[in-house]
Order: structure tokens, then sequence, then C-alpha cells
């Protein structure tokens, strides 16, 4: 029989989330690691907001991909009368429109996704009334519909911090996840995403600690790692939280 034993750590949440890393402490229990941002957009007394930049996308490619496909659309319908010209009919000039059509519309696609899809989806924690609130944007399947928007909000003290990690080929890394749980429970209702990491855990950690310190009434930095926004997120559609949202995520009881 062996003096010592190791055994694995497995998730404590049911059912576990995919590719399941570590279970962060309680939301209400003493933090292991220092609390730090990486972005921070409002933070006083009453509520904190993070924001959730959207990276599953390179934009500087999504805006190259545009202007290449508005290029080989322009040189599509020049090819198709240049080679009509001295030739009865129209046959090349209708392909060559129909090929600029149909290179134009993939452009549209790529500036749209790059100048109007909407890359911040923020949260919110309000600590007088103990509830986080959740701002996600439903998408599209065509470029040019509205994105709907959809607000959820949970109990503080229901959510637990589960790291995974995603192999996904534009999406790989560590994943920082709110699992909402029945109170009292372990069942896990629904999760939602925080944060991600491309190849460390540490600011995952610390990010949760600092919510939930934050939440705990005690006293946190003010500085974030990173301050203003990414260039790369610019321009983008400006997030608007309905109006009665806005009061409840706000201001206290």
């Amino acid at each position: 029989m062996p003096l010592f034993t190791m055994d694995e750590p497995t998730p404590k949440l049911i059912p576990p989330i995919n590719n399941w890393e570590e279970d962060l402490p309680s939301s209400r229990e003493p933090q292991l690691v220092p609390p730090q941002l990486r972005w921070l957009t409002t933070m006083n007394d009453t509520y904190l907001e993070v924001p959730r930049y959207s990276a599953e996308v390179s934009w500087g490619g999504v805006l190259a991909w545009a202007i290449l496909m508005s290029i080989i659309g322009i040189g599509v319908g020049v090819s198709g009368f240049a080679i009509q010209h001295g030739h009865t009919g129209h046959g090349m000039i209708i392909i060559g429109l129909g090929g600029t059509f149909v290179f134009f519309a993939m452009a549209s696609f790529g500036l749209r996704m790059y100048l109007a899809q909407p890359r911040d989806q923020p949260i919110r924690l309000n600590r007088k009334r103990q509830k986080i609130y959740i701002f996600d944007y439903k998408r599209a399947q065509l470029p040019w519909m509205k994105w709907p928007t959809t607000i959820r909000s949970y109990d503080w003290g229901n959510v637990h911090g589960e790291i995974c990690y995603s192999y996904a080929r534009l999406d790989s890394g560590y994943q920082l996840f709110g699992s909402v749980c029945e109170p009292g429970t372990n069942k896990v209702v629904t999760r939602f995403l925080i944060a991600k990491e491309r190849s460390s855990q540490e600011m995952l950690c610390q990010i949760w600690s600092y919510l939930s310190v934050y939440m705990q009434h005690d006293s946190v930095t003010t500085d974030p790692v990173e301050t203003g926004r990414p260039d790369d997120w610019r321009p983008r559609k400006a997030d608007r939280w309905p109006d009665d949202m806005e009061r409840e995520s706000t201001t206290a009881p």
C-alpha cells in the first residue's frame, strides 16, 4: 500500500465544462491570487463594468480581405468587357458582371464585419444588489442584418468560476467562465464567458480574484493592465444598455 497518494484534480460542478482545467475559489471565499484586471471600463462604490472584447477574428485581416475582394471584383468586370471586345453577343460581359457582383458581395460582408460588427460585450457587477449583468449580442447569419441584444442577470452568490482550454483553430487558449448553479448546489444552470487568454491561466485567476474581492466590498486597485481600448477594435458599434437595465445595474436597491 503506498504511503502517499496523489489524486488528480476533478471538476466539482455538474455537468463539468468541456476541456476543464481548474475550479476557482468560491466568489465568497478569500482569494488566493492578487486581484488584477486587464481592462476596466467603470468602477465606483456601486458597480463595476468590465469589457469583453471579441478575439475570434483578426480585424486587420478582415479589412485586407474585403479590399482584395473589391480589387478582384473590378478585375473580373474589366476582363469580361475586354474579352468581349471584338466578339458578337454579350456572354462575357454578363459573366464578368456576375463575377463582379459575387466578389463585391464578399467585400461588403468583410466591410460590414470590420466597420459595424459589435466587438465589446461587457459585464457589470453591482455589489449593492449582489448581481451580475451580462450584455450579449446574438450573431446574425447575414452581415447586413441587425444583431439583437440580450441582457441576462444572475445572483452573484450562485456564480462559480471555471477555467477551460479551447482548442478551436481560430480561438484557441484559456477561457474563464462564470457558471451559474442552482442555489446551494453544484448543479450548473448556464455558463457565460468572462475573459480569454491565449497562453496563460494566471491573468484569468487574477480577473476572477478581482471580481470576487470587489463584490465582497473590499478595496481593489483602479489601475488595469491595459488602458483605453485597443486600436484593433475601432471603429465599432456603441454598446447601449436598455434604459431599465441601465438604471438597475448602476444603482443601489
